[in-house]
């Protein structure tokens, strides 16, 4: 019998477990997914270890209700001093934009350390992807785009075969929206959980905007409990979101879904402040157990039967290379471990408006559009009059101490300009908090061989470990989209009646939180590393289950189709060639 909650530090579930049938690096949307469904359906034991400490205390404790976690709208906490987010001195990374570049340490695309991985901080916008974005290098050819150095290739898996998987993962998740609000969007055999959220008044007002230049604005589907669900109270609109754990537990994370469930099943262990530093293998053809640093920096050993990657796009394709060191990398006889790095390539039009916007009251994001995605309606094909764009997030800024700081240099500025202006009157005006309104595209990023993640042969991270360096910069086609959709996204505030706008300028390295590719997922071993769900070709017992699959990165958020994918491939592992049967369990 388990015994819960874990009294042991840095323990939770059952503590008592020590032999396991499947070890899951990263507690994050794919790896907490695939914890449950294997410890829960499959009744399989299940250790999940996880780099960063936990703030959920209680996470596994049984008892009616659910304990709060350790966050609050706190800015100084989450924003100035990021409480869960990545140290860049103890734990660097390096980046150039061609592989003939020297590289140089730079903070790119760290992600949080924390039991239930990035979705806690994520404001959770949840978004399927469109039937077309699985097959986007045939409907390329078809209507005769090509971009030169990118590598498309169509997924081995259809949105058909991924749609009942859709529904459920929406359902073990608890995600709200509105069926058939986006004309843009592709068939669902489900309504959503729950229905929208209160509007933020930034929404409304972009959304004015938006109509008028011909724009479908609809709720964004949204991991956010618009009323009870999952014994979690509903959403109180407190305005700090993206960025920030929730205080009481409406933000349908990782951690108090999915992670809750496998730890109160009695067959999932975590262990936290665990850092794996190297699988260990048998001549690169079978994984025998992992190594990692625990949280009193003692080296530890564990072993078990199947092993599945999950801890982000680069930490997964890092630790391929970790483990086979002087070699090619861990499962990467086809070359492309760690290539075809996907982001999404983010062009941010801002408007600056003469009413106030309350952007400190309501969630980050309530509605989108999917007009400028670049697909016809229903999203089954691509339109041929409009570039490869993406989805675009209706918001504006929340945070009342980033606001301010920024009215100092606004103040100096006066002051240089001989203007009779005190720091009082620009807080009460606040004009980088109250008076700005954001459009944000996550656009579609092509894939490129050249585009990789390897090591780095000189930093090292606190563990000693080489550190992951980024080559990457961006092809035509993301360039296209900008220059082509920019002058649109700028006449929506225009016709919002902004009284200015601009473009931000261009996101370089790309600080985007989707981190997708390294591990391609495809049929043939000899240009991908995973198959359709995504087990190693090379390798026996060893899986990918986070963003590394991604064959393409559409122009969706993609944390619910990692979810998605690491449901059904672990499915797939408790019900082999019948991962269907396990849904609804």
């Amino acid at each position: 019998m388990s015994s819960l909650p874990s009294v042991v530090p840095g323990v939770l579930g059952d503590s008592s477990l020590s032999q396991f049938d499947v070890i899951i690096i990263g507690s994050g949307a794919g790896g907490s997914m695939a914890a449950r469904t294997l410890a829960v359906a499959g009744g399989k034991k299940v250790l999940v270890l996880e780099s960063g400490p936990n703030y959920f205390p209680g996470l596994d404790d049984p008892a009616p209700g659910q304990p709060l976690p350790l966050f609050s709208s706190d800015e100084l906490k989450l924003n100035v001093r990021p409480l869960i987010n990545q140290d860049p001195f103890l734990e660097p990374r390096t980046f150039r934009t061609q592989a003939s570049d020297s590289a140089g340490v730079q903070d790119v695309n760290t992600m949080p350390r924390t039991v239930g991985g990035a979705a806690v901080h994520a404001d959770m916008k949840y978004p399927r992807f469109n039937a077309v974005d699985f097959r986007m290098a045939t409907e390329l050819g078809q209507v005769g785009r090509s971009f030169a150095g990118t590598n498309f290739s169509d997924w081995p898996v259809t949105y058909d075969a991924l749609e009942p998987f859709y529904a459920e993962a929406e359902r073990l998740t608890g995600v709200q929206g509105q069926r058939g609000s986006d004309p843009f969007e592709s068939r669902r055999s489900s309504e959503f959980l729950m229905p929208p959220g209160v509007p933020m008044y930034v929404a409304e007002v972009l959304s004015q905007g938006a109509r008028g230049n011909g724009c479908h604005p609809f709720p964004y589907p949204t991991a956010v409990n618009s009323r009870p669900y999952g014994g979690r109270p509903p959403c109180i609109d407190c305005g700090f979101c993206s960025g920030y754990g929730c205080p009481n537990n409406a933000k349908c994370s990782p951690a108090v879904t999915t992670l809750r469930e496998a730890l109160l099943s009695g067959n999932c262990q975590l262990r936290y402040n665990c850092m794996v530093t190297r699988l260990l293998h048998d001549a690169g053809r079978h994984v025998t157990g992992v190594e990692y640093v625990d949280g009193d920096g003692q080296r530890r050993q564990v072993s078990g039967d199947q092993f599945i990657l999950a801890a982000s796009a680069i930490e997964s394709a890092r630790l391929c290379f970790l483990s086979d060191p002087g070699g090619p990398g861990l499962g990467n006889s086809s070359d492309m471990v760690g290539r075809n790095l996907l982001f999404h390539y983010q062009t941010i039009a801002v408007g600056i408006y003469k009413q106030r916007l309350h952007g400190e009251r309501g969630r980050s994001v309530t509605h989108g559009i999917s007009d400028y995605r670049g697909v016809l309606p229903g999203g089954e094909r691509i339109d041929p009059a409009l570039k490869l764009g993406g989805i675009i997030e209706l918001a504006t800024n929340s945070e009342a101490i980033r606001g301010a700081k920024q009215n100092l240099d606004a103040l100096a500025f006066a002051r240089l300009q001989g203007l009779d202006i005190t720091l009082k009157q620009l807080l009460i005006n606040s004009p980088f908090l109250a008076h700005i309104a954001v459009l944000t595209m996550q656009a579609e990023d092509a894939p490129q061989v050249t585009n990789r993640i390897d090591l780095d042969p000189r930093v090292r991270d606190v563990f000693g470990s080489p550190v992951p360096r980024i080559t990457y910069r961006n092809s035509a086609l993301e360039k296209e989209a900008r220059t082509f959709y920019s002058p649109m996204m700028l006449d929506i505030h225009k016709k919002a009646s902004a009284q200015y706008g601009f473009i931000a300028p261009e996101d370089m390295p790309s600080q985007s939180s989707h981190v997708m590719g390294t591990l391609r997922m495809g049929a043939d071993a000899a240009t991908s590393v995973c198959d359709a769900f995504g087990k190693f070709h090379d390798v026996d017992n060893l899986y990918n289950m986070d963003g590394g699959v991604f064959v393409t990165s559409s122009g969706y958020n993609p944390t619910l189709t990692i979810i998605t994918l690491a449901l059904r491939a672990a499915a797939n592992l408790v019900s082999p060639g019948s991962p269907e049967r396990v849904l609804g369990r």
